[in-house]
């Protein structure tokens, strides 16, 4: 298949990431129903690439298996593991090496100013405490240690898991110390619509040759 058939794919999954990136953003999680159109994307265009299936699969599986075990263990969030197996996947037929630079180039702008914007807002770089009502209240804090009575004790460090770990506790005179949880699937996301729109822009003849 050409790089220009495949800005169907790319749509496809832009429309997941598009979806993803705004839930991620608003309330740090993210339904699984919104990765639909981005598989039915690789689906699609690993299907007309399939004399060379094998050898595509083969960045596919590696770089996911690390991605989705990352999940695992706790050290990312589950749909943080997902969305980099979907840029993955989504690149790999057009060019890995070339379309992952783009993306991730994206990934990197996006990620350092925001970031940096959090830096000069006190958000990020240093231990914050917060009440745990407040906690409750905000989906953008991930849980480091409860803090009852003055006793401090960490929490599980699986990020899938401390939220709710720490929900559970009715004592609301209760603090949490947190760290900002960063909208990964957001950054992932900018950069992969930034991938697209540059493709759409320098080949918009592209929209008229889909397969």
């Amino acid at each position: 298949m050409c790089r220009q058939s495949q800005l169907f794919v790319q749509l496809l999954v832009a429309v997941s990431f598009l979806v993803a990136g705004y839930q991620d953003v608003k309330d740090r999680l993210v339904s699984d129903i919104v990765w639909i159109p981005a598989l039915v994307g690789v689906v699609y265009g690993l299907y007309y690439l399939r004399s060379d299936l094998l050898v595509l699969l083969v960045p596919i599986g590696l770089i996911g298996a690390i991605a989705l075990g990352a999940a695992w263990l706790g050290a990312v969030g589950e749909a943080d593991g997902i969305a980099f197996v979907l840029v993955i996947a989504g690149t790999v037929p057009i060019g890995l090496v070339p379309g992952l630079l783009e993306v991730f180039l994206g990934v990197l702008v996006a990620l350092g100013a925001h970031v940096g914007y959090l830096y000069t807002k006190g958000m990020v770089g240093k231990p914050i405490v917060i009440p745990i009502v407040q906690f409750r209240k905000e989906a953008n804090w991930i849980p480091r240690a409860l803090i009852i009575g003055g006793l401090r004790t960490e929490v599980v460090k699986d990020v899938n898991l401390s939220r709710e770990s720490v929900e559970e506790v009715t004592d609301d005179t209760a603090a949490v110390e947190v760290q900002y949880g960063v909208p990964t699937v957001a950054y992932i996301a900018a950069g992969y619509l930034a991938y697209v729109a540059l493709v759409a822009v320098f080949q918009t003849g592209a929209l008229l040759s889909l397969p």
